[in-house]
């Protein structure tokens, strides 16, 4: 490994030790259509659980060494920086993804990687870091089968890295529009996605991510989704977040996915700032829609007198234009989904506060387990052999 200058307060360049739990799946394979483009063939789906537990039965303990790398290794690995392997701008806009390739020297095999970089500028640029670095070592998050695997690290003074195991289609924001990305896997996602969020609610001191937005959740080549933006979470083993790094990263411009109850109105953080994520998420989602299209759908269904309209035309003319052609799309699957997201990001808006009013995210998950489309992915009821 090259040497690098350690930075004040920060890990020094040594690798760490950490204790990791790996899920054995039984393989339980399940009937679903994997549309994508000329693909139309079934394939069979793997469970994910309704609520993961990491058991003792079904968790193997090993020690797991993560590599510190050098910016210079990066660089090689994401073949410069190249326009080709760039994949988008994450959530604080000042983080990038790319594509990499890192070759095993004995082997001579080639692992697929997503290498995150964020220069070491502004003063939360490395609190940032830190928490998601904190929270990918940490045992219990890293189990869950829908949390990406930390391969490494950089911790360079100006440049900050983290190396994420994952053959990825994309981020999410990047498949939004994707003809491939069917409905029958756009709710596979919302499924787990719903899953994860439950699991870390459910924790002993749970933990909130509020940055939970398509550029932060890759998925991949199954269409699993796998998140990665631990930045800003709070609570659980990250404890509280720093208030003042939050308030630097909005200053830089509206965030479509943080609950407008805490940045508008300053409401405590709690559960139900990811569940107005998740329902933005979801909304994204049915209607093909990114950032300022989501937001004037949100505008609008918090008004009394469109809720009525939203209520009977809105699947009818802005999910089924989508879906139509879809053998997999059920108009009441779309009703059941749309009336859930618009639920989840009931706000404040109209000057009333309504995060009260969300469902909770247990609630988000039996009603997507019911969905007709879940059923014949065999993903209504999953769990670990």
């Amino acid at each position: 490994m090259h040497p690098r200058l350690p930075h004040a307060g920060i890990l020094s360049p040594q690798a760490i030790m950490i204790r990791a739990c790996f899920s054995r799946h039984s393989g339980v394979a399940h009937r679903g259509a994997l549309e994508r483009g000329e693909m139309a063939a079934k394939q069979k789906l793997p469970a994910q659980p309704s609520g993961y537990q990491c058991r003792s039965e079904q968790c193997e303990m090993a020690e797991v060494e993560i590599p510190v790398y050098s910016y210079a290794e990066l660089k090689k690995i994401t073949n410069g920086f190249s326009a080709e392997n760039f994949m988008g701008k994450t959530f604080s806009s000042n983080s990038l993804l790319y594509r990499g390739e890192i070759v095993d020297k004995e082997s001579n095999l080639v692992r697929k990687v997503i290498v995150e970089m964020r220069k070491n500028e502004k003063d939360y640029d490395l609190k940032v870091w830190q928490t998601q670095l904190n929270a990918l070592k940490d045992p219990t998050i890293s189990s869950h089968p829908n949390v990406v695997k930390l391969q490494g690290y950089c911790n360079s003074v100006c440049d900050l890295g983290l190396v994420y195991d994952c053959h990825a289609l994309g981020t999410l924001h990047s498949l939004i529009f994707d003809e491939s990305f069917s409905w029958s896997m756009r709710m596979k996602v919302a499924l787990q996605l719903a899953r994860v969020l439950q699991f870390l609610h459910s924790q002993e001191k749970p933990l909130i991510l509020l940055n939970f937005e398509p550029r932060s959740i890759l998925v991949d080549m199954d269409f699993n989704p796998l998140i990665f933006g631990f930045g800003l979470a709070s609570g659980g083993v990250l404890g509280i977040i720093d208030h003042t790094v939050l308030r630097l990263i909005i200053l830089n411009g509206p965030q479509v996915y943080l609950d407008p109850e805490y940045t508008l109105c300053g409401i405590t953080i709690g559960p139900w700032c990811d569940v107005f994520s998740f329902g933005t998420l979801l909304l994204a989602m049915i209607t093909k829609s990114h950032d300022q299209e989501v937001r004037k759908i949100i505008t609008r269904s918090e008004y009394a007198f469109l809720q009525r309209f939203y209520g009977i035309n809105f699947t009818k003319f802005i999910v089924l234009k989508n879906f139509w052609k879809d053998g997999n799309y059920h108009i009441h699957d779309s009703a059941a989904v749309t009336k859930l997201a618009v639920r989840c990001v009931k706000s404040c808006m109209i000057g009333v506060k309504k995060y009260h009013e969300r469902p909770g995210v247990s609630e988000a998950v039996s009603i997507l387990e019911c969905l007709r489309v879940v059923k014949e992915l065999g993903l209504h009821c999953s769990s670990l052999a």
